[in-house]
């Protein structure tokens, strides 16, 4: 009831506002398109009813009371980020369905593990491995969940006790919520964010552009993060040999690696490397999925559609498809231009900061703007064409500003259970505490900070991105 309280009030607000006030400098339909599109994303931040559906109903709004062209409220579907998104799902989709991502990690932990640190280590590791190939960081918290939760079950770690289970599962959910901004392919509303900045820049980000940007900043936060999580909760005792014979046994009950999973892994293989030498060949990423995807099904490939179609997030799809239409009829209809000029219209401060000053600013606010939102799409559609448009108010280079609000946004949902999908998945099990995630939180969303300020600062003028 209190989000259906929230979502009315505001929605009633809103409507006061589009009646009342004359908001300078649009036309009406625009203001009714802008109203409704504020609406939405009330309505995707409180969650009364599904994303998808406060979506459906915006859409049919903008249409019917904003008098919206259907084609520009529909063009999110038909954007080569929508389709790299579903083709992406299914690759993800099918690694889980094989049992491939499970005996990755098992098998990492099975070589590599041995004491508390290291299993760390090794089982963040797979996740990363896992993150250029599953576009739904949902999906992939769920398998690395699920690998975790048996491990602390196989290590004799009592639910709820926290004496060691806590800094294995919390090493894993941070993780899971942080490698998202090293690849493009890594989580949805990174494509989302792509699809925003080149509606309102007019230059698109590839995959390897992407890589390039956020990967080597990125390292070293994969290779802190373990060993602060580490420190910050010690564990009662040393996994040592038992984490390498749970692995062991597992991959035992498994098998040996089936025909459907060497499939898959070696499409894995080559996706990536297509992705990563786009600029050789020149053939779009959207492109290599769609064939590519095409050999995961029969007779060459891995799986049925049948044993992924409960698997694919459609509501998620559906959702993306109408959001990316809605940012960009907003854009077309100059909402973003006009909320920007309405707020700093005499804003002297933000109007004298230098570039980079004004980036360095930007970078920490995003990131601890995480803890109040509840899921990271709605979060995008606010904060990303907003810091476009107000490049484009100050003179600033919007596509540089939209690339690092897009990482800014995409690293960080890690303070609160319900900041994201993933991060309920991994509270669900019991093993940590809400104080004891803000508590390691806190420290990583400064190192997430610091490496996209080192991103900034130095690594990107060094490859020419700024």
């Amino acid at each position: 009831m209190l989000k259906w309280g929230i979502s009315i009030a505001a929605t009633i607000i809103l409507l006061i506002l589009d009646l009342t006030l004359p908001f300078t400098g649009m036309d009406p339909m625009s203001k009714h398109a802008l109203i409704i599109f504020l609406a939405a994303i009330v309505f995707w931040i409180t969650r009364p009813i599904p994303e998808y559906l406060s979506a459906i109903v915006a859409a049919a709004a903008l249409i019917l009371i904003a008098k919206a062209p259907p084609k520009l409220v529909l063009s999110g579907f038909s954007a080569p980020v929508w389709w790299m998104v579903l083709f992406a799902m299914i690759l993800g989709a099918t690694i889980s369905h094989t049992g491939l991502g499970k005996r990755l990690a098992y098998t990492l932990i099975a070589k590599f593990g041995g004491g508390n640190l290291k299993m760390l280590y090794v089982t963040t590791m797979a996740n990363n491995i896992l993150a250029p190939f599953t576009p739904s960081n949902t999906a992939r918290g769920a398998i690395m969940c699920g690998v975790v939760d048996s491990l602390c079950d196989s290590l004799g770690y009592k639910r709820g006790q926290q004496k060691g289970d806590h800094t294995i599962m919390l090493a894993n959910m941070y993780i899971n919520t942080t490698n998202t901004f090293m690849f493009l392919t890594a989580m949805g509303g990174n494509l989302l964010c792509v699809k925003i900045i080149s509606e309102m820049t007019g230059r698109t980000v590839t995959w390897m552009e992407w890589l390039i940007a956020g990967l080597v900043p990125g390292i070293p936060l994969m290779i802190a993060l373990p060993y602060v999580v580490y420190k910050l909760f010690p564990m009662s005792a040393d996994a040592g040999k038992s984490s390498i014979d749970f692995a062991k046994k597992a991959l035992g009950e498994m098998g040996a690696m089936s025909r459907p999973e060497i499939n898959t892994a070696i499409i894995m293989t080559i996706t990536l490397i297509l992705w990563a030498t786009q600029s050789l060949h020149g053939v779009s990423a959207t492109k290599t999925s769609f064939v590519l995807v095409a050999l995961l099904f029969p007779k060459i490939g891995a799986v049925t559609w049948e044993d992924l179609n409960d698997k694919i997030s459609w509501p998620a799809l559906i959702w993306l498809g109408f959001a990316m239409g809605m940012a960009n009829l907003i854009n077309k209809f100059g909402g973003f231009k006009w909320i920007v000029q309405t707020l700093v219209a005499d804003n002297s401060f933000m109007a004298n900061l230098e570039f980079t000053t004004f980036l360095t600013i930007l970078i920490p606010v995003i990131v601890f703007m995480h803890f109040m939102f509840a899921g990271m799409n709605a979060m995008i559609m606010i904060i990303l064409p907003i810091t476009i448009a107000l490049a484009n108010q100050f003179g600033f280079d919007p596509y540089i500003v939209g690339l690092i609000s897009a990482m800014s946004l995409s690293v960080g949902a890690f303070f609160m259970p319900f900041n994201s999908a993933p991060n309920l998945i991994f509270y669900s099990t019991n093993r940590y505490t809400v104080q004891q995630q803000i508590k390691g939180a806190i420290p990583l969303a400064l190192m997430a900070v610091a490496a996209l300020l080192f991103a900034l600062h130095i690594w990107w003028p060094m490859v020419g991105i700024l």
